[in-house]
C-alpha cells in the first residue's frame, strides 16, 4: 500500500508561547469534505510541526488540512476554513474567549 504524508507546521500568529501539554488535532480532508486521516499530538511550542500519513489510494482530488490546538489553560486555536495541504504552514486563529 503506497503511503502519502502531509506535513507542515501549525502557527498561531498572536501567540509566541503556549502552556505545556497542549494537544493539536490535525485532519486531512479531501475536496468532498471526507476525513481521510487524522493525528493528535502533544506540543508545547508554536509553530508546532505535524505529520499525517494516509493511504495514497484514498486520494481522489485535492487535499486540505483542518486543525485545532487546545492549550492546557483552556484556550483554543483553529482553522476557520480548510487549508490547502500543500501550503506547509497552517495558520490558526483564536476560537472563543
Amino acid at each position: 500500500m503506497p503511503l502519502l504524508t502531509v506535513s507542515g507546521s501549525l502557527l498561531v500568529r498572536e501567540v509566541s508561547e503556549i502552556p505545556p501539554g497542549a494537544i493539536a488535532t490535525v485532519k486531512v480532508v479531501d475536496d468532498a469534505g471526507e476525513v481521510l486521516a487524522a493525528a493528535a499530538l502533544e506540543t508545547d511550542e508554536v509553530p508546532a510541526p505535524f505529520s499525517v500519513t494516509l493511504d495514497d489510494e484514498m486520494v481522489r482530488g485535492d487535499l486540505f488540512v483542518w486543525a485545532f490546538l487546545r492549550a492546557s489553560d483552556g484556550s483554543g486555536y483553529g482553522t476557520l476554513e480548510l487549508v490547502p495541504a500543500d501550503l506547509g504552514t497552517v495558520e490558526l486563529n483564536r476560537i472563543g474567549d
